[in-house]
């Protein structure tokens, strides 16, 4: 028996979209959001407390077997080396759905569970740490999917604040920098 193929151009444009994919594991869309502006935050991660951040951005799988690559830089400042260091997470929302905490460790005990750490010693008022992440979730809807990144101080007491694109200081000077921070969110057909 002949086999027989038709050409995707044969395809209605209003036909079903996977019909017309190019193939598995080939990029469906790209959403990037970058954020040049700068944020701060008094919260403390002792309370599992975060503040949203401006880097989100929104995707819409085109199907539920999709995933999505998340891709994201954050220029992170900080009070100080100690209780004041910059400490980050993820969160994913669903449309219509809840909010969940994503690409953060397994609960121990006490610790905080996190997507970054507070850095190293030597990141002080002056320093800006910039941090990567490249993370991959499966949310398993065609809904609209919202990934924001969320910031708090390490915080054991006091009043300590953390910053995105900008250093604690941040003098009026050449020595202080503006930096900016982005996410890059694909959709990977399945």
């Amino acid at each position: 028996m002949a086999l027989s193929t038709i050409g995707t151009n044969s395809i209605a444009d209003d036909a079903v979209t996977a019909a017309k994919a190019t193939g598995r594991g080939k990029i469906g869309q790209v959403v990037t959001t970058t954020f040049t502006g700068t944020e701060s935050t008094q919260t403390e991660a002792t309370g599992d407390a975060y503040t949203d951040s401006s880097v989100a951005a929104s995707i819409t799988p085109t199907a539920t077997s999709s995933k999505i690559m998340v891709m994201c830089t954050i220029n992170a400042g900080s009070t100080d080396s100690s209780n004041g260091v910059h400490v980050g997470r993820f969160t994913q929302a669903i449309s219509g759905g809840s909010t969940t905490a994503v690409f953060i460790g397994d609960a121990a005990s006490n610790r905080v569970r996190t997507s970054s750490g507070r850095g190293s010693a030597s990141t002080n008022e002056n320093t800006l740490l910039v941090l990567g992440f490249n993370f991959v979730l499966a949310p398993s809807t065609t809904s609209a999917v919202t990934v924001t990144y969320q910031f708090t101080a390490r915080g054991a007491a006091g009043s300590n604040t953390v910053y995105i694109n900008r250093t604690a200081t941040d003098s009026d000077s050449t020595e202080y920098q503006r930096t900016a921070s982005a996410i890059t969110l694909m959709e990977i057909l399945a």
